[in-house]
């Protein structure tokens, strides 16, 4: 019984090494980055190059004169799983910029983000929808490049079969997601030039606990660890493509959103966790991304 409780640490310490050195080559080969945090869980990416500070063309929004104000993107930007609903799109009157546009100083022109939207759909449907005289520009995009939305679901087991492929199968296309964000990026900002685009990545869909001793032998820790590796690993490609916009002088800015003590393992977690809607934020998790976007939807930001 003692030499089976050894092998299964054994394995375990194996497969969250292999997991956590998956991160730190990912993290380096796209943003120069790949920590953990003291609790085994992946950082938020974050450029080791310092970029030239944008020429930021974003006026004072006023009760009088608010920014106008476009929100593009997939099912994270349309609010899916915050309740309420509508349409083929699956928008929600609690989505996070529905909750920017409370503001006085800001109105939702245009909110053409739609559930299952990749980077040719924001290229092909969703850019027609700017013009120059958009002052802000939000956008959530590239999950669905990768599928990362079945991950929490193919892994809900353990490190299954099911799990192994999944996770592989994301960070496989990886490296084509790149490209695809850059050109993004630059449709947006040359449809709306004076406007200050504001790119939100996708938060870690797990709460990791302290990975020591105690803690080992657990196939749905390494699971968790697997997941919340490719989703780091997309976030530092997102990153590493606005920085690249960001050094040509476009108002682009890389906006980290985290859950941490509210992921779909939590006791108040803000993932929908079932239904349709699963593994998407609620409304408190939707209210936490206009949180952290709002502090860059004014000039000083």
């Amino acid at each position: 019984m003692r030499k089976r409780t050894r092998t299964a640490r054994a394995r375990a310490v194996a497969l969250v090494a292999a997991a956590l050195t998956a991160l730190v080559l990912a993290g380096c080969s796209q943003s120069g980055t790949g920590d953990v945090d003291d609790s085994g869980a992946p950082k938020a990416p974050t450029s080791s190059t310092p970029t030239p500070a944008p020429t930021s063309t974003l006026r004072k929004g006023t009760a009088s004169d608010p920014l106008r104000y476009a929100a593009l993107g997939d099912s994270y930007s349309a609010g899916m799983g915050g309740g309420d609903a509508s349409g083929r799109c699956r928008r929600s009157p609690h989505a996070f910029p529905q909750q920017l546009a409370k503001s006085k100083t800001i109105v939702l022109s245009r909110f053409v983000a739609c559930s299952g939207a990749t980077t040719s759909d924001v290229l092909d449907h969703q850019i027609d929808a700017l013009d120059p005289q958009i002052d802000l520009v939000t956008i959530t995009i590239g999950g669905n490049d990768l599928d990362v939305s079945v991950l929490p679901s193919a892994c809900g087991r353990g490190e299954t079969d099911a799990c192994k492929t999944a996770v592989a199968a994301s960070v496989a296309l990886l490296h084509t997601l790149a490209p695809k964000l850059e050109k993004t990026y630059q449709a947006i900002a040359k449809a709306a030039p004076h406007a200050r685009i504001l790119v939100a990545d996708y938060p870690l869909f797990y709460d990791l606990p302290a990975i020591n001793e105690n803690t080992l032998g657990s196939e749905e820790l390494s699971a968790a660890i697997a997941v919340d590796t490719a989703v780091a690993s997309l976030d530092a490609t997102i990153a590493k493509a606005v920085a690249k916009q960001r050094a040509v002088g476009t108002d682009i800015h890389f906006v980290d959103v985290q859950f941490r003590g509210h992921g779909v393992n939590a006791k108040k977690p803000w993932f929908v966790l079932s239904g349709i809607d699963a593994y998407h934020p609620t409304a408190d998790g939707y209210t936490q991304y206009a949180k952290t976007l709002s502090a860059l939807t004014n000039p000083a930001g």
